[in-house]
């Protein structure tokens, strides 16, 4: 009896049925723990983003100081950091306010803010790329200029009054993140995940830089 008469083994189509109806029982659970660590991946990537240009923006607002392009500057780095694949589109706010020693926003009469929202205008910024920033000016409370005056930004090392201490300037950016895999129709219960985007917004704090 050669090798292709002889019997398959008892039992053999019963295992092998056994491991289809196991594989076809764990590739679902399997496919949605792919998606997750493809989702977790890109998500992630918005964050650290969102969060470096949000620092580096920051960053620049402080330089900036009291110059009246201040502004243009810290929406020009936005734009410039915003970069694949993310989609600068996708940035909802641009938020430039004072912050106390703490790196929290003021409040009350202290409160002070620009809101830039994208989409809603332009911002003329001449000498920047692009001239026209895709930002509408809301929230007008931070302006330019030297304080003590109200609202005016304070850069002078030793204050600029008896109560008005040199400013610390915060940047906040919200970002709408897309799901990229069908993973939003599973976790539906998150802000936002049921319309397919969640917001991001991240703050950054610096110490206004210093003039004599």
């Amino acid at each position: 009896m050669n090798s292709s008469q002889r019997r398959r083994p008892h039992g053999w189509r019963t295992t092998h049925g056994q491991t289809l109806v196991e594989f076809a029982l764990i590739l679902p659970l399997f496919m949605v723990l792919l998606m997750g660590v493809i989702e977790f991946a890109f998500m992630f990537n918005a964050t650290l983003s969102i969060n470096f240009t949000s620092r580096d923006a920051s960053l620049i607002a402080a330089e900036a100081g009291i110059q009246s392009t201040a502004d243009c500057a810290v929406l020009a780095k936005v734009e410039q950091d915003v970069a694949a694949p993310l989609n600068d589109s996708n940035i909802q706010s641009v938020t430039i306010y004072k912050a106390d020693r703490f790196g929290k926003a003021y409040t009350g009469s202290n409160a002070a803010s620009n809101v830039y929202t994208r989409g809603a205008g332009n911002t003329t910024c001449a000498g920047f790329t692009p001239n026209l920033m895709p930002y509408g000016l809301g929230t007008n409370t931070y302006t330019m200029g030297e304080a003590p005056s109200s609202g005016k930004r304070c850069d002078i090392v030793a204050g600029c009054s008896s109560t008005i201490p040199i400013d610390s300037i915060g940047v906040t950016i919200v970002y709408r993140y897309y799901f990229v895999t069908p993973l939003k129709n599973l976790v539906s219960f998150l802000p936002g995940a049921s319309v397919g985007y969640i917001d991001l917004s991240w703050s950054n704090v610096m110490r206004m830089e210093p003039t004599l």
